[in-house]
């Protein structure tokens, strides 16, 4: 449906030093790229805009509770990059799931998804146009198969590479699939040194 446009920009070099530094999973971009037009909702029914991105770095992962594999061991990786960062006295990007299939993903079935993983880990979700304007700026590519409204088993097709934002919440960066946590860890704290 959409090409992953951010796995196709990966390359370039720039001045700042951070694109001097190897990185085992981290991917960083040539320059920050922001986003913005869009309204989603927390797991706790609260609006989250894209200045709501700002003020800390952030992970985001997208995916959808039903999700049987791919999701669910992504978010225990993030579980441990967590726990990593946190035992190496790190302060902790902040981790994001946003749901692309908001039909059967309501903020409490989010809500307690999410927990199961780590209740300090935020999750959103939004109506099908809200959720295509951010990952269409974000070059996320996703598809939800036809169905009925009420519908409870269809299929959902996502990429499953992370996505890492600054503080002014631009998109700097991508982990690409397949995800090794303990290289995700090492690339965040090399990425925070750096900083």
């Amino acid at each position: 449906m959409f090409l992953c446009l951010a796995l196709l920009s990966c390359g370039g070099t720039t001045e700042n030093s951070l694109h001097n530094k190897t990185f085992k999973a981290l991917k960083l971009f040539p320059e920050g790229k922001s986003f913005s037009g869009f309204q989603l909702t927390n797991q706790n029914a609260e609006t989250w805009v894209a200045d709501d991105f700002k003020g800390s770095y952030s992970v985001l992962f997208f995916g959808f509770t039903h999700c049987p594999d791919i999701c669910p061991t992504t978010l225990l990786d993030l579980q441990k990059v967590d726990k990593d960062l946190a035992e190496r006295q790190f302060l902790s990007p902040r981790f994001v799931f946003i749901s692309v299939d908001p039909d059967r993903d309501s903020p409490a079935v989010l809500k307690e998804y999410i927990n199961y993983f780590n209740p300090e880990f935020h999750a959103l979700t939004g109506d099908a146009p809200n959720i295509l304007s951010l990952t269409s700026q974000l070059g996320v590519a996703y598809k939800v198969a036809a169905h009925e409204e009420g519908d409870l088993i269809y299929d959902v097709d996502h990429a499953s590479a992370l996505f890492l934002l600054n503080p002014a919440g631009e998109r700097i960066g991508l982990f690409p699939a397949p995800h090794d946590s303990r290289l995700i860890a090492d690339d965040l704290a090399q990425f925070m040194e750096a900083l």
